[in-house]
């Protein structure tokens, strides 16, 4: 059971969707249900009744809180709000039953003989509080009760905010009660017959409505009179063992809403899934486009236009370096015809090289555009996942690499052409042939080297895909690195739950 409620809680929704925030609200909601209600009751019989005062500003819980115990064990004052840390009061006897429970990390805890055997009274930050902290604290310690007392006076019990928490949590199954604190005796009437008209249309016509008459100005405590009839429906509720009904009743009726939140939270999960499958097709995508464009780029031999191609039309031509390639006749004696050839064929295969740099750049630059592009127009907020991409070290990495092929199909060529060049030179003519200087290829074709040509204009486009391939892999590895919760074990987890709950009832 434990290891169910941990899963629960473990989940994980990393991708912002439409209605994320809600959603997170309604885990946070959730988890609390289960891991302060639901837990502990399945494994300790002797847990108390969770008994949460909670309501607006100025209501005067803490004052209440007090008069029940009949000590000061809450700071109560006329300045509000007064409560922001919440304060759990406990019967000694109750204490060891308490030991591990979660609200004792969230509370200001006080053990006292004075405190009702089997109820544990929290004493909440008001709801409508300014601090965004103790309204959350608020909220989730009304999550945790099993008994939720709604303290609001006649000026207040109309709040908006107090009465639509009130009523959205008696809906949920909720067992709620209402102190209606501080009445002046000429509204007593009105307001009464007001509040009870409004829980009887809200449903709450039979949850129990307790009266505090108004003592004007006070801090501390009451006359205990005042909360006499509030004090004994918890003492009875003790003596008769309701408050263990109370908590059997309040998990069954909020057993169809967790349910409904559980499934919900494993829709939530499936939805997830697709949404990072979404990003992670489009981010694949990004690439497609730049890529044909490239592969197009070297097919047709666009990076030799313009200066490989001038320079070998220079260097081949009659007198030049490299126009005895396919005549085997040199002018010069064959070390130094050698060395100057090379140095030819290293001019030309810089300028594929330059007109490669640029090209691949602008594929690499293009993708991550596209990506980014794609990301942004996502229904998925994708702010919040950052991708760098550094596009200069991967058109360089690819060179290298591609230079690295060139090499080794150049130490693979055995026709005439190793008698005019060395091999780093032959690995520089396949090179500027691959890039698609025509010329070029074609004296390779006469002089045995056709074989590592195509090798090298095969490896140009494997470098170039890889590179590409390389600026969607980090959109991809974004993607696959969030923590993605998974629906189905959820649901089985879900389906555990609701039978240990109902099997312990």
């Amino acid at each position: 059971m434990t290891d169910t409620v941990e899963a629960l809680q473990d989940v994980a929704f990393p991708l912002s969707v439409p209605g994320i925030h809600e959603l997170r609200e309604s885990q946070r909601s959730l988890q609390t249900q289960l891991s302060t209600r639901l837990l502990p009751h399945l494994l300790k019989e002797a847990v108390p009744a969770i008994v949460v005062l909670g309501g607006s500003s100025g209501a005067g819980k803490s004052t209440l809180l007090n008069t029940l115990i009949g000590e000061e064990v809450s700071e109560a004052s006329v300045i509000r709000p007064t409560t922001k840390t919440p304060v759990l009061v406990l019967h000694e006897d109750d204490e060891g039953a308490m030991a591990e429970h979660l609200l004792l990390d969230l509370c200001d805890v006080i053990v006292t003989p004075n405190a009702i055997p089997g109820i544990a009274l929290v004493d909440a930050p008001d709801l409508d509080s300014i601090d965004a902290h103790n309204r959350s604290v608020s909220q989730t310690l009304l999550n945790a009760a099993d008994l939720w007392v709604f303290v609001t006076t006649a000026s207040r019990y109309g709040d908006h905010l107090a009465w639509s928490t009130l009523t959205e949590a008696f809906d949920r199954g909720m067992t709620t009660a209402v102190v209606l604190n501080r009445l002046p005796e000429r509204a007593k009437v009105a307001v009464r017959g007001d509040l009870m008209k409004r829980m009887a249309e809200s449903g709450m016509g039979e949850s129990p409505l307790f009266i505090v008459d108004d003592a004007g100005p006070t801090s501390g405590r009451l006359d205990a009179g005042r909360v006499a009839e509030f004090k004994e429906w918890l003492e009875l509720m003790r003596s008769t063992r309701a408050s263990k009904s109370l908590v059997s009743r309040t998990s069954r009726a909020l057993m169809p809403a967790i349910r409904r939140e559980l499934l919900d939270l494993a829709d939530a999960a499936a939805a997830q899934t697709e949404a990072a499958a979404s990003l992670r097709e489009t981010a694949k995508q990004s690439g497609d486009e730049p890529w044909k464009k490239l592969e197009n780029t070297i097919e047709v031999g666009r990076l030799a236009s313009g200066a490989p191609t001038t320079q070998w039309l220079s260097l081949a031509s009659t007198g030049g370096p490299l126009a005895s390639l396919s005549t085997g006749r040199d002018i010069l004696f064959p070390s130094r015809a050698i060395a100057k050839r090379d140095r030819a064929a290293s001019d030309i295969a810089h300028a594929i090289d330059d007109a490669l740099r640029v090209s691949l750049t602008q594929a690499l630059i293009s993708a991550r555009e596209r990506a980014d592009f794609a990301w942004a127009g996502s229904y998925v907020d994708t702010t919040d996942l950052v991708v760098a991409v550094d596009i200069e070290p991967l058109v360089e990495r690819a060179l290298r690499q591609w230079h690295d092929d060139a090499a080794a199909a150049a130490a693979r060529v055995t026709g005439p052409i190793t008698k005019r060049v060395s091999t780093d030179g032959l690995a520089d003519l396949l090179r500027a042939g691959a890039g698609g200087v025509t010329g070029l290829q074609s004296a390779l074709s006469k002089t045995g080297g056709l074989g590592g040509l195509t090798r090298v204009q095969r490896a140009l486009k494997q470098r170039c895909r890889e590179a590409i391939d390389a600026v969607v892999e980090e959109y991809v590895t974004v993607i696959d690195r969030l923590d993605m919760p998974d629906s189905s074990t959820l649901r089985i987890r879900a389906r555990e739950l609701v039978d240990a709950v109902w099997e312990k009832k």
